[in-house]
């Protein structure tokens, strides 16, 4: 007959519970990793985006997914509007995330645009992509 052991039971859950607090820590630096403090800061940017829930963008109130921000400023640079720097912010109820930064990234790096972020504690960092 088996017998049922509650200690055992309650020591795997409390070890996932905390392998589960560990991992939800480990990204919480990640931000700073592709950004550096910005030197010359531009007096103005050409397109300012707030962060927005699930990794996506606020754009003058509308929410865009990166592909279509990426799509915006191709339209921008197309008709004459270079797009040159642009600034992300934390958003009202959303803060910075790394896919934010990684959308971000990519853009910056295909589009060749300048982006900056100022990340959720003020600081305005630059994006720096090295291939």
């Amino acid at each position: 007959m088996y017998k049922f052991k509650f200690g055992r039971v309650a020591q795997t859950l409390a070890l996932a519970l905390l392998l589960g607090l560990l991992a939800a820590c480990g990204g919480r630096d990640e931000i700073k990793k592709g950004t550096s403090e910005v030197v010359d800061v531009p007096s103005s940017y050409d397109i300012t985006v707030a962060a927005d829930k699930d990794g996506q963008f606020d754009f003058d109130g509308a929410t865009l997914a990166a592909e279509d921000l990426r799509g915006h400023i191709r339209y921008l640079n197309e008709n004459g509007r270079t797009v040159h720097t642009l600034l992300l912010k934390p958003g009202e109820k959303e803060k910075i995330k790394n896919t934010h930064v990684g959308a971000l990234a990519g853009m910056a790096r295909d589009l060749h645009i300048t982006a900056y972020v100022q990340d959720n504690d003020g600081h305005l960092k630059i994006i720096k992509v090295v291939e």
